[in-house]
């Protein structure tokens, strides 16, 4: 499971350290990848794997999920981490999400979210408890201590 938030340096060639706490929970063959909201997000071999089913290009693919296929997969890389632990961040995945001297990483539980730090705070600034309170009730979390998503029925 992918918690937390870390805020690391970006090096001249691009280089960021993933976080030690994400790392540990990163098999071989994760992916990054842009994402929704300006993010690259890493996705585990099995995430990656669970993605891929629910999008199958076929004859029968609408243009619009042809196109979202052709962004993503285009945009795929394999997360490959040097002996020091460091992800090389291409020019285009740092301006898909706003990275430029540090990057925040996010834990989602099963992905892992990047994103630029100047974007990141400028995100959470407006969030105060009463704001977070507020978000968790449109989004069905079942009490206020935050026990975790509502649970939501079946289609």
């Amino acid at each position: 499971m992918f918690i937390g938030s870390y805020r690391h340096q970006v090096d001249a060639k691009g280089r960021v350290a993933v976080p030690a706490q994400l790392r540990k929970g990163m098999p071989p063959g994760s992916v990054v990848a842009i994402g929704a909201e300006g993010r690259l997000v890493i996705r585990p071999p099995d995430e990656w794997s669970a993605m891929e089913q629910r999008f199958r290009l076929t004859a029968d693919t609408p243009a619009e999920e042809r196109r979202y296929l052709r962004a993503l997969y285009a945009s795929a890389r394999e997360v490959d981490l040097d002996a020091q632990g460091r992800l090389l961040l291409g020019d285009e995945h740092r301006r898909w999400a706003g990275i430029a001297d540090r990057a925040v990483f996010v834990g989602l539980g099963n992905v892992v979210e990047v994103v630029g730090e100047e974007a990141w705070d400028r995100e959470n600034a407006e969030l105060d408890p009463a704001a977070f309170t507020a978000l968790g009730d449109r989004v069905g979390t079942t009490s206020s201590a935050g026990a975790g998503p509502a649970q939501r029925p079946q289609a």
